[in-house]
């Protein structure tokens, strides 16, 4: 069963947010609905407590497989290729956090900077190895460490970052 959210950023608030005026009737016809339902996901869902017209929209049904796939493996790992998915669709990409260090401040920035040391140098081995070793060929070894190293330095960084976020904020 979709479950309702409680936090900013419902996923109905987002969906109010991101459809103007006017694209229901065509975003309707596009997905062969009605302009009503589209409406609808804009809304607070229903619930047997209240009287309110929304419906559960796409983002709830993702967030419901999303759940689904942490109860059943505890983890979210396989549905990552969901998030890779709509990040590419967003030209993005999906990088996931790495599992926050519990303890000292100090354990954090330690690790944030092995993290970047290493990419640097799996960066630097890239490097030689396109412009030195073998020039204008990297093989699929290298670009696979230099990807992993990126991804671990990526959700290094974001991590950092709320942990800035989180102690502004005290």
């Amino acid at each position: 069963m979709i479950q309702r959210e409680s936090k900013p950023g419902r996923d109905y608030e987002i969906m109010d947010t991101v459809l103007k005026r006017g694209d229901a009737v065509e975003l309707a016809r596009q997905l062969s609905c009605s302009p009503q339902l589209i409406r609808s996901w804009c809304r607070a869902p229903e619930t047997d407590d209240d009287f309110s017209t929304g419906k559960f929209g796409p983002l709830a049904r993702l967030r419901t497989l999303i759940a689904m796939v942490k109860d059943d493996d505890g983890l979210p790992d396989r549905a990552f290729p969901i998030g890779q998915y709509i990040a590419r669709q967003l030209g993005g990409i999906f990088v996931p956090l790495p599992v926050q260090c519990s303890g000292e401040d100090s354990e954090l920035m330690n690790r944030v900077s092995n993290v970047l040391r290493e990419t640097g140098q799996a960066i630097e081995e890239v490097r030689a190895a396109w412009c030195e070793n073998s020039p204008g060929k990297i093989d699929q070894r290298e670009g696979l460490v230099c990807r992993s190293e990126i991804d671990e330095a990526i959700g290094s960084l974001v991590l950092l970052r709320s942990w800035l976020d989180e102690k502004e904020g005290k």
